[in-house]
C-alpha cells in the first residue's frame, strides 16, 4: 500500500465521483476503484481508456500523472540530449521558508519533454511543481494550477512571479524590484484587490523560487 496520491484521485475529485459511483459508470466495482485512486494497481492503458469518458479527460491525461509512470534516469546522455525529463512535484504543507527543497515530500513526478523545458529554464535551474494554495494571484493562478518552480533563483530580479515564504506561510507574488532604492527594496503584490501591495528590503525577503511555467485546467 501506498499514500502518493494519483491522478485518478485528482480527476474524480474535480468531477465530484465516489469510489462506487465512478465504479457503477466504468462496470467495475468500488474496491478496484480504490486500488487505483490509492496507487495500489498500477494505473495501465486498459484501466485509463475505461475510465478516462467518465472523467472528462483523455486516456493519456489520466495515465500522465500516475507517478510511477516516471521514466528512470538515462544514464549515458547528457542532459541535452534526453528526450525527457522527471520534475517532482513536492507538497508545501510543511514547508516553513528555511528547510532546502529536498527535504519536502515528493507527492507524484511529472514527465516533460527537455527541450520545452530547456526553452524556459536553463540548465542550471532546480525545477519542481507545487500547488498553487490560494487565491492571491487570481485569475492569473488559480488554487487548482500546478506553478512549475525554479528553486536556483532566489534573486528578485528580474520582476516577475515568486514563490515566498511571508512569514505565515508559503505564497506566490509579484515581486518588482525598486530602481535606485537604497538599500534595495522589493515591491510585493498580488492580482487580487483583497491583497494590499507593500514593500520589503530585498535581504529581508525569503525567496524560494521563482515561477517558470504553470499547468492549468480549463
Amino acid at each position: 500500500m501506498t499514500d502518493h496520491p494519483t491522478r485518478l484521485a485528482d480527476f474524480m475529485a474535480r468531477a465530484r465521483l465516489t469510489d462506487p459511483e465512478l465504479g457503477r459508470r466504468a462496470d467495475t466495482s468500488k474496491q478496484q476503484i480504490f486500488k487505483l485512486r490509492k496507487g495500489e494497481r498500477k494505473m495501465s492503458r486498459e484501466w485509463a481508456e475505461r475510465l478516462a469518458p467518465h472523467l472528462g479527460v483523455t486516456w493519456p491525461e489520466l495515465m500522465e500523472g500516475d507517478w510511477r509512470l516516471a521514466p528512470a534516469p538515462q544514464s549515458g546522455l547528457p542532459p541535452a540530449l534526453h528526450p525527457s525529463i522527471s520534475i517532482p512535484e513536492y507538497d508545501l504543507a510543511e514547508a516553513d521558508g528555511k528547510s532546502p527543497v529536498e527535504k519536502l515530500t515528493v507527492l507524484a513526478h511529472w514527465t516533460l519533454p527537455h527541450e520545452m523545458v530547456r526553452a524556459h529554464a536553463g540548465e542550471g535551474a532546480e525545477l519542481g511543481f507545487v500547488r498553487v494554495s490560494d487565491d492571491a494571484m487570481t485569475p492569473d493562478y488559480l488554487p487548482t494550477d500546478r506553478v512549475l518552480i525554479d528553486f536556483a533563483h532566489k534573486v528578485p530580479s528580474p520582476a516577475g512571479v515568486y514563490l515566498l515564504w511571508d512569514g505565515a506561510g508559503i505564497a506566490l507574488r509579484q515581486l518588482e524590484p525598486l530602481v535606485g532604492s537604497m538599500p534595495a527594496t522589493v515591491r510585493v503584490s498580488a492580482t487580487s484587490k483583497r491583497y494590499s501591495p507593500y514593500e520589503r528590503p530585498a535581504a529581508a525577503l525569503a525567496i524560494i523560487g521563482k515561477v517558470v511555467g504553470k499547468w492549468s485546467w480549463t
